[in-house]
C-alpha cells in the first residue's frame, strides 16, 4: 500500500512539479560543500606546493575524486550561476557577475536548492553559494551571506578592498589601490593600524572591521570574533545537529581561499618560507599562446609582475605561503562540518559533495588570477560521496563539468528530471555521474569525452575549451587556437596548434568542441575559420 501511495505521490509530483514531504522519506540527505577560488591543489598533483587539507583527504578516501574535473565558466559568478541552473553560459548568454533575478533566462529557470524544496526537502544554505549568497526566496531558512572579511579600514567608506597599510606602500608602487585586495595577505595577529591622514583624508582607524564598517574584535587568535567561514561552519553544524522531519539539502560556501589571504598566524606557521615550494614556472609561458587570450584580462598579470618587481621569489612564496595557510583553514572549516555529519543520525544516509568554483593561477603563466581558458584556472577538486557506493575511494580521470552535478544529483536523490519544464523548458545540459560513481575506471559514459568551459569579454564573440583526458583545444572568438598534450606537458607549456603533425588532432578536438556546442560548425556569430 505504502508503494502504491509513493507512485501517486511521485505522479503528482510530476504533473505539479511538486512532492509532499510523505514521498520523500526514504531519499538521502545532501550536504553541498563549495570553496571560493580552491585551485587543484587540494588534489595534491606533483611538482606543485603540497596544501595540507587532513579534512579533504579524508572525505576523498571514502569519496570518487574525479582529477579532470572542470568549472564551465573559470570565474565566481557564472561558474556559479551554471553549476545552480545546470545550463551553459551560451544558453544563459551571461558569462559574467551578473545577479540571478538579472539574467532573463534564469529568472524562468529553478536553481538546484529550489528543485529539491519544490520536491518535498527542507533546504538550507550558508555563505557565498551563488554570487551574490542565496540569489532568492530558494531556501526553507539561509546562514550568512557572502562576507570577504575581517578587513582593515581607513576610518571612511566601505572597509571592502582596503589594504593592509603594512603592505599599502608596496603595491601603490605597481598597482592602482582596487588591485591590492588580492596582493594583501598575512596573519590576523597583524593587526592593521591606518594613521590619520596616511593618506589624505582619511579619519585612520585601528584594527580589523567587517564588510560593514563594524569592528572584528581581536585580542588573539584564542580570542577574537569567528570570521564569516567560522559562522558558516557554526551555522552547519546546528543544521546537521538537528531532527529534520524530511530529507534535506544544505549547501555550505565557504570564502577561503579567496583574497584577502587573512588568517590566523596558526595557518602560516604551518608552512615555513624556507620550505615552500613554487609552483612549476617557465619563463616566457606566454609567448607561444593565442594573442587573444595571452592579451586579455590585464589584472592578473598586472598582480604577478607587482609581486616580483617588488620582493622578487621571496615575495612569491610569501604570497603562496598564504595561500596554501588560507587553504588549511577553510580545511578545517570543512572538516568541523564532516565531523558533525558524522556524528549525526544523518551520517549513513548523506550524499557529500566538495568542489571549488574555479581554479587560481598562483604564477603559472605570469598571472595571479582566474578567468583564463588554462587548466590552473579551470580545473577544480571535485569529491563525491555516496553512501555505500561501490565506487567509494576511487578516482576517476573521465573529463567532468561543474554543469553535471545538478543533473547527478537529481538522478541520486530521485528529484523529477526536467525541473525548468513549464518555465523556460530547457533541458539540464550537464550528465549525471552516477555511472563514474559507480565503476570510475569506465572509459565511456553516456555524457561527452570532454569537459566544455568558456569565457566572453564584454559583447566580443565567446571563447570556448574543451579538455579531453589527454588534450586541451581552444578555439577563440577570433578563431585563435591553441592545443596542449597533456600527457608530456601537463603544465601548458607549448601550444602546438599551429604544428603541422598535430592538424589532424586539432581537427578532431574541434569536432569535439562543436559536438559539445551541439553544431556541426562555427556556431552563428563566430569569426570565420582561418
Amino acid at each position: 500500500m505504502k508503494k502504491i501511495r509513493l507512485v501517486l505521490l511521485v505522479g503528482l509530483c510530476l504533473v505539479t512539479g511538486l512532492i509532499p514531504a510523505e514521498a520523500t522519506e526514504d531519499r538521502p540527505n545532501v550536504l553541498f560543500i563549495i570553496c571560493d577560488d580552491l585551485n587543484d591543489w587540494a588534489l595534491h598533483p606533483p611538482g606543485h606546493p603540497r596544501a595540507k587539507t587532513p579534512n579533504m583527504d579524508r572525505l576523498r578516501e571514502r569519496s570518487v575524486s574525479f582529477t579532470n574535473a572542470h568549472a564551465v565558466v573559470p570565474v565566481c559568478g557564472p561558474s556559479r550561476k551554471c553549476l545552480f541552473s545546470g545550463l551553459y553560459p551560451q544558453t544563459l548568454d551571461n558569462y559574467d557577475f551578473a545577479r540571478w533575478q538579472s539574467v532573463p533566462v534564469l529568472r524562468n529557470c529553478v536553481p538546484l536548492p529550489l528543485h529539491f524544496r519544490n520536491c518535498g526537502y527542507n533546504t538550507y544554505g550558508t555563505g557565498k553559494l551563488l554570487h551574490e549568497g542565496a540569489g532568492g526566496d530558494f531556501y526553507t531558512a539561509y546562514g550568512i551571506g557572502p562576507n570577504y572579511g575581517p578587513w582593515p579600514w581607513m576610518g571612511k567608506g566601505n572597509p571592502f578592498n582596503t589594504p593592509h597599510p603594512a603592505q599599502y606602500r608596496t603595491w601603490i608602487k605597481h598597482l592602482p589601490i582596487q588591485m591590492h585586495r588580492d596582493l594583501n595577505y598575512g596573519p590576523l595577529s597583524r593587526v592593521p593600524h591606518w594613521k590619520k591622514e596616511a593618506i589624505p583624508g582619511i579619519p585612520g582607524a585601528k584594527g580589523w572591521f567587517d564588510e560593514g564598517g563594524e569592528p572584528f574584535r581581536y585580542a588573539n587568535d584564542a580570542d577574537r570574533d569567528k570570521t564569516p567561514d567560522e559562522l558558516s561552519a557554526e551555522w552547519s553544524v546546528d543544521i546537521l545537529n538537528r531532527k529534520h522531519d524530511r530529507p534535506f539539502f544544505l549547501g555550505v560556501g565557504f570564502i577561503r581561499p579567496h583574497t584577502p589571504l587573512y588568517a590566523p598566524k596558526k595557518y602560516f606557521d604551518m608552512f615555513p618560507l624556507e620550505e615552500i615550494q613554487l609552483p612549476p614556472y617557465i619563463r616566457n609561458d606566454l609567448d607561444d599562446c593565442a594573442p587573444v587570450l595571452r592579451d586579455r584580462w590585464q589584472w592578473g598579470y598586472r598582480k604577478f609582475d607587482a609581486l616580483i618587481q617588488s620582493g622578487g621569489e621571496q615575495a612569491w612564496k610569501e604570497w603562496v605561503q598564504a595561500y596554501l595557510a588560507c587553504i588549511s583553514f577553510v580545511d578545517d572549516q570543512v572538516g568541523e562540518v564532516l565531523r558533525a555529519l558524522d556524528g549525526s543520525r544523518y551520517s549513513k544516509n548523506t550524499i557529500v559533495i566538495l568542489t571549488g568554483d574555479h581554479g587560481y593561477h598562483v604564477g603559472e603563466k605570469d598571472c595571479i588570477q582566474k578567468w583564463h581558458l588554462w587548466d590552473e584556472s579551470t580545473r577544480v577538486p571535485l569529491l563525491v560521496h555516496v553512501p555505500d557506493s561501490r565506487g567509494n575511494g576511487q578516482t576517476s580521470d573521465h573529463p567532468v563539468s561543474l554543469i553535471d552535478i545538478y543533473p547527478t544529483l537529481v538522478d541520486l536523490c530521485g528529484l523529477t528530471k526536467d525541473p525548468h519544464r513549464g518555465r523556460s523548458d530547457t533541458k539540464l545540459q550537464g550528465n549525471s555521474l552516477r555511472p563514474l560513481l559507480e565503476n570510475p575506471g569506465r572509459l565511456e559514459w553516456d555524457g561527452p569525452s570532454v569537459a566544455l568551459m568558456a569565457i566572453r569579454d564584454g559583447n566580443a564573440n565567446p571563447h570556448f575549451s574543451v579538455r579531453s583526458r589527454r588534450y586541451r583545444y581552444t578555439l577563440c572568438g577570433n578563431a585563435e587556437e591553441e592545443l596542449y598534450n597533456h600527457e608530456n606537458d601537463p603544465n601548458e607549456w607549448t601550444n602546438l596548434a599551429g604544428k603541422p603533425e598535430y592538424a589532424e588532432t586539432k581537427k578532431s578536438m574541434r569536432k569535439e568542441l562543436m559536438a559539445a556546442l551541439g553544431a556541426t560548425s562555427i556556431p552563428t556569430g563566430f569569426a570565420e575559420d582561418r
